[in-house]
């Protein structure tokens, strides 16, 4: 076998949630990426859903007698003995049938692709009802363009497509369905979309960090249309439908943002805010209160936008956004003055453009203090670059041991203040990690050790091209980059 192919053949890696595990680009650590059927189901009604499920739960309890008296002899505040109760009896009235028979029949046109015939003999008339259909409609097959993951960075989604298809000249992406119906359409949109638009294949290598993963280059697929194959087992029947991608695109941006919205938390008790603020004050002497927009305002601007960009208007908001500021979608604090900045943009383009009159400003603020060396759309380093050696890390502990005490106490100390800032540089120990950027900040900090304490400051300063401001000189120093870290010993060693 190739390599790829040895590599597609591992068991996928999830992490305790069963996302895929991935590492991004230019990460040092791999993470958890959500899946795209997760995704997908956001905007959906589950209405349909759990008024079958109730029939199902209802159906078993009456099958199973035996359920029915342990759910009756089961204390009511007992949620999780019902909750696997309730399971039990769906499953006995039949909840699982379907999915286990539509997981068998993947399998068997998995397997079919290549070789119509090879398919087990209780599904073959599916699979030759499959063939039959994508031959009558001018379909075919992409060989090694089946089951492959798919991964997308920008809203850290991962899936896995069932194929590809393509009538000669275009390629196009598919997916399989084995339910009665075809109910959850809009989710099947934002699924195929997620596959279409994404950054890269990605094979999953033997490394529980990530380190063998393998991406390569997107096929070149239709972004409009994609294909679902809708056949049930033992139907010996199938019907192909397009599928609009680029509703499922927009789709996705709304789910996306819905998702966003789930994660703000309204409810606080009364006074909770002030004290927070109180504490921070108080922990960071000099520290200053900053008003920022609501998560509110954030959704009411982010639907503005995404109205320009669905009017082909995304390259004229990248152009205009104001300097500095950061954008929506990085997930940064934006200060209520920048928030007037973004406004006075976004409403420029839309009286340019003639868009439709947004809704009224939800003029909702909040508040947050921070230490005055830090700033309201702090960027933090991201490129941790690769790992290095255990004789590298070896040799810059060497050359540490190497200072006069005093010397080794300062480094110390901002090591200490590097960890108390969230942003760690050690490369051993608890929370280390032997990354270039780590290795290339420690290497600055014996250079700049080797120098009089009061150039230290001033050193860093220029690097970074701001005032410290009281802030501790290891949290400072924590937030260079490889480049800055190298430039920063470059001008302690001259």
């Amino acid at each position: 076998m190739s390599l790829i192919a040895d590599l597609i053949a591992m068991p996928t890696r999830r992490d305790r949630w069963g996302r895929y595990l991935v590492l991004p680009p230019n990460g040092a650590k791999a993470k958890g990426y959500t899946r795209a059927t997760t995704i997908a189901k956001t905007l959906d009604d589950g209405g349909g859903l759990l008024d079958w499920g109730k029939r199902m739960t209802a159906i078993g309890l009456a099958k199973r007698p035996d359920l029915l008296a342990l759910v009756a002899s089961t204390d009511v505040e007992n949620r999780r003995e019902l909750n696997g109760l309730c399971e039990r009896a769906a499953e006995a009235g039949g909840s699982t049938v379907r999915r286990d028979q539509g997981i068998a029949l993947h399998a068997a046109l998995e397997q079919s692709w290549l070789d119509p015939e090879s398919a087990q003999a209780l599904f073959i008339d599916d699979v030759r009802a499959v063939h039959a259909a994508l031959k009558a409609a001018g379909l075919t097959f992409v060989e090694g363009l089946a089951e492959r993951i798919v991964v997308n960075d920008r809203y850290e989604v991962a899936g896995t497509f069932d194929l590809v298809l393509t009538d000669g000249t275009t390629q196009f992406i598919a997916d399989v369905k084995t339910g009665a119906t075809l109910m959850g359409a809009l989710g099947f949109a934002v699924q195929l979309a997620i596959y279409a638009n994404a950054d890269n294949l990605y094979t999953q290598g033997a490394s529980a960090d990530g380190f063998d993963d393998v991406r390569d280059h997107m096929p070149v697929l239709d972004k409009s249309r994609g294909v679902i194959l809708h056949v049930q087992p033992n139907s010996g029947h199938c019907d192909l439908h397009w599928i609009d991608l680029e509703v499922g695109a927009a789709a996705l941006e709304l789910a996306m943002a819905v998702r966003a919205m789930r994660k703000a938390k309204p409810l606080s008790p009364v006074g909770s805010s002030q004290v927070a603020v109180e504490r921070v004050l108080k922990a960071f002497p000099g520290a200053h209160e900053v008003t920022l927009v609501s998560e509110a305002w954030r959704m009411w601007m982010r639907g503005r936008i995404i109205a320009l960009i669905e009017a082909k208007h995304q390259a004229e908001v990248a152009i205009n956004w104001p300097d500095n500021v950061p954008t929506l979608k990085s997930g940064k604090h934006i200060s209520v003055t920048d928030g007037v900045r973004i406004a006075e943009v976004i409403s420029m383009l839309e009286k340019q453009y003639e868009m439709p009159f947004p809704d009224a400003n939800p003029d909702a603020i909040s508040t947050l203090a921070l230490p005055e060396w830090m700033p309201t759309g702090q960027v933090l380093p991201v490129d941790e670059g690769d790992k290095i050696s255990q004789d590298e890390v070896k040799r810059i502990n060497l050359a540490v041991k190497s200072f006069a005490p005093d010397a080794i106490k300062w480094i110390a100390q901002c090591i200490k203040e590097a960890a108390e800032a969230g942003l760690p540089i050690n490369l051993t120990g608890k929370g280390g990690r032997a990354t270039q950027r780590r290795a290339a900040i420690c290497e600055a900090l014996c250079a700049v050790a080797d120098n009089p304490v009061d150039l230290a400051v001033p050193l860093l300063e220029f690097e970074l091209g701001t005032h410290l401001n009281g802030r501790p000189f290891g949290a400072a120093i924590a937030h260079l980059t490889i480049a800055q870290a190298q430039s920063l010993t470059t001008a302690a060693s001259a």
